[in-house]
């Protein structure tokens, strides 16, 4: 962030917490979220005290890697689903003043649809970032979402106030900022401390909806679609190909008179381009061995 008359930059990060393992900064342009993940708050103000919330965060879509990438980044969403028991509802994160969202955000939005089913559409809320440029609405961002929606076969699906909810993280980027101790004057800390009380309230009103709109959860496996089965033979695939292949192994060793050797497989998942560089002969297994080029 930039600061005083003269624009110093400064790096400001919020570290020390494990919780936060999940997320990468580093790399601009891609999914902050690597992957899904469950946090757990136990609320205690209010008609909400004692009840316990749980957020699933997940890897977002748009990623500089490509259409590949964000391929992935929804079957790992669809595939954690899947293995819940219930759902109460369905945040969407947009930035607010977007004028644009892209084709592919269209077709993901249908893919996620297609497998939770019709009643689902009605879980569905709208969350706007970065909207206190916006005076905390969607800015240009609801004239887009609006032609998507009606875009949509059955158009069921509401946007109204009662279902859109605008926030922006300034006031966590300032508390992060004076933990790095980060001065400010006292007209930035009232625009803060505003941003705060409004984000505040707008995340209130988002418990109060999902408490008393949505508290009777849906269960994925009571909206069961074509592409739900199509996801189901997906994440069968591997696990048959990988026991063809374990099964294979051990006739090989077993016919070569070789049962006291086994294999172990070490598996690990980079984001490098590689290319085959020789295949090799090992007790009648052919091997492949490859080049790759970590970036740096």
């Amino acid at each position: 962030m930039t600061t005083d008359d003269n624009f110093t930059e400064h790096v400001v990060k919020f570290e020390g917490n494990d919780t936060l393992s999940n997320e990468d900064y580093d790399h601009l342009g891609q999914s902050v979220t690597q992957h899904c993940k469950s946090y757990v708050f136990a609320l205690k103000n209010g008609d909400n005290h004692g009840r316990k919330l749980r957020i699933i965060d997940t890897p977002g879509i748009g990623s500089t890697y490509g259409s590949s990438q964000d391929d992935a980044n929804l079957q790992q969403i669809l595939s954690y689903i899947n293995n819940l028991t219930h759902l109460n509802a369905i945040c969407i994160l947009l930035k607010a003043n977007n004028p644009r969202i892209n084709i592919f955000f269209r077709s993901c939005f249908m893919q996620l649809l297609d497998v939770l089913g019709e009643n689902t559409r009605d879980r569905i809320i709208f969350c706007f970032t970065n909207s206190r440029s916006t005076f905390y609405t969607p800015g240009s961002t609801a004239s887009s979402l609006k032609a998507l929606l009606n875009s949509l076969p059955d158009q069921k699906i509401p946007f109204t106030k009662e279902n859109a909810f605008c926030f922006d993280s300034e006031s966590f980027r300032y508390l992060v900022a004076r933990l790095n101790k980060i001065d400010f004057n006292e007209i930035e800390e009232e625009e803060y401390n505003d941003s705060w009380e409004k984000s505040s309230a707008e995340s209130n009103r988002l418990l109060q909806y999902i408490r008393t709109k949505m508290s009777i959860g849906i269960i994925p496996d009571e909206s069961h679609s074509t592409k739900h089965v199509q996801l189901k033979i997906n994440l069968m695939i591997r696990p048959m190909l990988e026991t063809m292949r374990n099964i294979l192994r051990n006739i090989i060793l077993w016919n070569a008179d070789l049962r006291n050797i086994s294999i172990e497989l070490c598996s690990k998942i980079i984001k490098v381009e590689v290319q085959m560089a020789a295949i090799r002969e090992w007790h009648k297994f052919m091997i492949k061995y490859y080049e790759y080029e970590v970036p740096t």
